[in-house]
C-alpha cells in the first residue's frame, strides 16, 4: 500500500510547528513546565499546527 498524501497546506501547518521557538524546546526539554504543557492531550488533540506536523513527520501522531 502507498501512504496518504499530505497536502501543500497540512505541509505549511506543519512547517509552522517544527519551527516555531516554543514546540522547539518542548521537543528537547519535554520534563520541562513548557514541554508538559505542550505534550499534554488537551494541547495535542486540538492544535492543528501540531496534527500537520505528526501528519507530516508520518509517525501516526506518536509523541
Amino acid at each position: 500500500m502507498t501512504e496518504p498524501r499530505v497536502g501543500l497546506l497540512t505541509q505549511a501547518l506543519g512547517a509552522i510547528c517544527r519551527y516555531c521557538p516554543m514546540c522547539i524546546h518542548a521537543r528537547a526539554h519535554p520534563d520541562s513546565f513548557l514541554g508538559r504543557i505542550l505534550h499534554h492531550p488537551l494541547h495535542a488533540d486540538h492544535c492543528p499546527f501540531w496534527k500537520a506536523e505528526k501528519a507530516v513527520a508520518g509517525d501516526g501522531g506518536k509523541r
